[in-house]
C-alpha cells in the first residue's frame, strides 16, 4: 500500500514538472511592456483659468505677419 502512495506521489510531482515547463514557454514569450496608443492624457479634469482683476483686458495673442515667398 506505501509503495501505492509512493509512485502516485511520483507520477503527481512528474506531472507538476511538465505542466510548470509547458507554462514557462508559454510566459517566455515576449510581452508588450508600454502603451504606445496615442489618445487623451488621463488626467482631462477642466482647469479654471486664473481670474485676475475684472478693470485688465487681456488683448488677443500677436499673430506672425504673412510674408511673400522671395529669395533675396
Amino acid at each position: 500500500m506505501t509503495e501505492d502512495l509512493r509512485q502516485k506521489q511520483i507520477r503527481l510531482t512528474k506531472e507538476l514538472a511538465q505542466v510548470k515547463a509547458q507554462t514557462s514557454n508559454l510566459d517566455s514569450k515576449l510581452k508588450q511592456s508600454r502603451d504606445f496608443s496615442v489618445g487623451l492624457p488621463r488626467d482631462t479634469t477642466h482647469k479654471a483659468k486664473p481670474v485676475s482683476s475684472p478693470d485688465v483686458i487681456i488683448l488677443p495673442p500677436k499673430q506672425q505677419g504673412k510674408k511673400e515667398n522671395i529669395p533675396f
